[in-house]
């Protein structure tokens, strides 16, 4: 089944990348995860903070990984097992069996990106690899917020009729950009998880069980506004969606934490020592590719910064001419994200240099096509 891989090729081709929850989304899901970070674990208190600057690597490997984009969702209506009786056979090798491999990755498989993570978070917390482990835990996020994203849950994760057409992109980055400021929930005490497999793919078919929620409130809000583009439209389709979306960030937020607490206890509950926040997990100095590349007409831009200090960071055209400076000034030690916006520039190359520290320099380019 090769629709959703050849979905992803345009896509990519035309800078519009489906992130689960756009980067502003996964961002929200790993930071919060501090609403419900149990005491047990407080040497790792830092891990909110971290996982929020890394919650979308798994997208940013997109790029160069083409098994990536398989982990990010799940065709489940193609497996006919699930239309008539409302699951899917929950174990790899069952599936593998019973339709083939190629069947089972085309269709994506993010329950079992969701198990394989958790279980390579628990090794690096075993190892005491401590920033490992949080990068893992990043990706545990991305792949968990993904899961609860009704349209990265089904077949028709981009509209099944001509006015729903477009769904994707709307819902899960435009509305989550324009209402960030209303995506405010709280946390609950966490839980161990006693069977990792049943816990994903229960996620993923109370996700798909909200799939025509979504399509309602597009189809409600389209008729009330006349398009899908106007503020009337996604004022509306707040309205209609927003009670269910903000219960999946919740959602989301909480069992991501409850993934990691469970892969902390399994690997023996080690106790780190000589953590100091943020920091300690830092290797260098160091300028990130700026994830979408090419992008339009927006970018994130990730930094690591070694040693407190002044930092600056800096957009020029290809002739050379400053464009914006994105930040100058003061940072601690630690990982950061800045946001890039080209709306009121033109397609084109740009490069943009970050100098820090006692003399480091690091220069990369990125491509805005409209």
């Amino acid at each position: 089944m090769p629709m959703k891989k050849s979905f992803y090729i345009f896509a990519i081709a035309t800078v519009v990348l489906f992130a689960g929850w756009g980067s502003t989304g996964h961002r929200i899901i790993n930071k919060r995860t501090n609403l419900s970070f149990p005491s047990a674990m407080s040497p790792f208190s830092w891990f909110p903070d971290s996982m929020s600057v890394h919650a979308s690597d798994a997208d940013y490997r997109k790029n160069t990984d083409p098994t990536e984009e398989f982990r990010h969702y799940i065709d489940i209506e193609f497996y006919p097992e699930y239309l008539s009786g409302g699951r899917i056979p929950q174990t790899w090798d069952s599936l593998v069996a019973l339709h083939g491999l190629n069947f089972v990755i085309n269709n994506g498989y993010v329950p079992f990106a969701i198990i394989a993570t958790a279980d390579s978070v628990k090794k690096y917390f075993q190892l005491r690899d401590w920033r490992k482990a949080m990068l893992k835990a990043a990706d545990l996020g991305h792949y968990v917020a993904d899961a609860h994203n009704p349209l990265h849950c089904t077949r028709y994760y981009n509209g099944w009729s001509t006015m729903s057409n477009g769904i994707h992109s709307r819902y899960e980055t435009t509305l989550i950009n324009r209402d960030t400021a209303y995506i405010q929930y709280t946390g609950n005490n966490v839980n161990y998880i006693n069977d990792i497999n049943n816990f994903a793919f229960g996620i993923v078919y109370n996700s798909n069980s909200y799939r025509d929620s979504v399509y309602r409130a597009d189809s409600i809000a389209q008729v009330i506004a006349g398009s899908n583009s106007s503020t009337l439209y996604y004022q509306n389709f707040w309205y209609q969606a927003g009670t269910f979306t903000i219960q999946k960030f919740k959602d989301a937020s909480y069992k991501l934490m409850c993934l990691v607490y469970t892969a902390w206890v399994n690997a023996g509950s080690p106790v780190p020592t000589g953590i100091n926040g943020n920091s300690s997990i830092v290797e260098g100095f160091k300028l990130h590719q700026n994830y979408p590349n090419p992008f339009n007409p927006k970018t994130n831009i990730r930094f690591s910064v070694l040693k407190p200090g002044d930092v600056n960071i800096t957009v020029y055209d290809i002739s050379g001419k400053t464009v914006k400076t994105l930040f100058n000034g003061y940072k601690q030690a630690g990982e950061y994200e800045v946001i890039f916006d080209g709306e009121k520039l033109s397609s084109g190359v740009y490069f943009y240099i970050m100098t820090a520290g006692n003399g480091f320099r690091e220069t990369k380019i990125m491509t805005l096509i409209k």
